[in-house]
């Protein structure tokens, strides 16, 4: 059998497309891709419900339960509202007044949305319905620019849609789902890619702006972007001397506009970046930018805690060796797509070598597993590995299945208000 990646040089500006539905064929819309990935969206969201409804009530709670108000008490959606949630919660019903200053740390385009939608429902949505509303559509255009994404490196119907199967099964694709910001971050930087990966310049500028104004990590996906703009031009310097060239700079005007609100706010345009200091519960973050002693120290616990020299209790497994074993395959697959696509994989290699650096530089791995859920490199990787091993195939069915589990596992400590990440 032949591989089903897509030549180096093939579909650079666009990606093959599913067939047009017939005119006058009234429900043909049905086979579009939007309307098949808001189907699985839809049953995948059903599923993490249903499974939140009947195993969650048996796990013993924890200290990530609201002890009052929203989520304290059981509803349909009150598992989606642990730990970080309430910080969104607290930006989505009061913005950045209260007294609680590490609320400032957190970005406030998700919350906003939840504001909109609210607004626009002229209260009958709750806060929970309207963050689970801006959550699936969220994770739905994410997950149609990633099924595009990957029709931009294999060919065929089948591969694509495993790129989206391998995102939505990754160990922290829950998050997608809770009252968190990764559903409407992932969906921000997927198709600032995509657009940049159809030569869509304008569109991808537009995008990155409120990309940046979601989290201060969207800086490797300007860079992501940056690097194809570049290959366009086969990496030569006078192909940046092109207008479009100010999109990348322009892309910080988001970043630009949190500090502008952090100043009307708290009085400080820097207070998103000082929130945490002070506070002991995460004294374990301040910046230093010597990352191999980060990954070293970290290493270390991982070996220990493997080899059984110390216990592996769940703060050592969730924030020491889950995000560190995340690394060690972003690194592989970043490496890995590099040598097989060459070219048309170093911005993506570039990408997923970027946020290493990026997400290490906080001196701890604390919930790097869920921050490599936009790092799209690693889902491209498996999939590709699979293409141009069709004798090794089943190996990605595997990883998926795998990968469902641990999800899965994960998600139940989440709903019971244990430390998830």
């Amino acid at each position: 059998m032949t591989s089903t990646a897509v030549p180096a040089r093939a579909a650079e500006a666009a990606e093959p497309e599913t067939a047009e539905p017939a005119r006058g064929d009234r429900w043909g819309w049905l086979r579009s891709d939007y309307a098949r990935v808001l189907a699985i969206v839809l049953a995948w969201n059903v599923v993490l419900i249903a499974v939140a409804w009947l195993f969650g009530p048996s796990t013993p709670a924890s200290e990530g339960i609201p002890k009052t108000g929203i989520g304290s008490t059981l509803s349909l959606l009150s598992h989606t509202y642990r730990w970080d949630a309430g910080n969104y919660g607290e930006i989505a019903a009061h913005a950045y007044t209260g007294s609680y200053v590490p609320t400032r740390a957190f970005y406030p385009v998700f919350p906003i949305l939840v504001w909109l939608v609210q607004t626009v429902s002229f209260g009958t949505l709750g806060l929970l319905a309207a963050g689970f509303l801006v959550n699936v559509v969220a994770t739905w255009l994410a997950a149609v620019a990633l099924l595009k994404i990957g029709r931009h490196f294999f060919t065929g119907e089948r591969a694509p849609w495993l790129v989206v199967a391998a995102f939505l099964s990754a160990p922290a694709a829950f998050f997608l789902h809770s009252f968190y910001s990764e559903a409407v971050f992932c969906a921000l930087g997927f198709w600032a890619y995509l657009f940049a990966l159809r030569r869509q310049w304008l569109w991808m500028g537009l995008t990155l702006i409120p990309l940046t104004a979601s989290r201060v990590t969207a800086a490797v996906f300007v860079g992501l972007c940056f690097l194809e703009f570049w290959r366009s031009k086969d990496w030569k310097l006078r192909g940046l001397l092109s207008w479009h060239l100010l999109w990348f700079p322009a892309a910080f005007l988001g970043l630009g506009a949190v500090m502008v609100y952090m100043k009307v706010q708290t009085g400080s345009a820097f207070a998103s970046f000082n929130a945490l200091k002070g506070v002991a519960s995460w004294s374990y973050h301040h910046f230093d930018p010597n990352i191999v002693k980060t990954l070293w120290t970290e290493a270390k616990i991982t070996g220990h805690a493997l080899l059984g020299d110390t216990p592996m209790d769940s703060w050592t497994l969730m924030s020491h060796v889950l995000p560190l074993i995340g690394l060690v395959l972003l690194f592989v697959s970043s490496v890995y797509v590099l040598v097989a696509l060459r070219s048309k994989g170093v911005p993506l290699a570039l990408f997923g070598f970027a946020s290493i650096v990026m997400l290490t530089m906080n001196s701890n791995v604390v919930s790097v597993h869920r921050y490599l859920l936009p790092c799209l490199v690693m889902y491209v990787a498996l999939v590709l590995f699979g293409e141009r091993r069709p004798q090794l195939r089943g190996t990605v069915h595997v990883v998926l299945y795998a990968n469902s589990l641990l999800c899965g596992a994960i998600f139940l400590r989440f709903v019971s208000g244990n430390w998830a990440g």
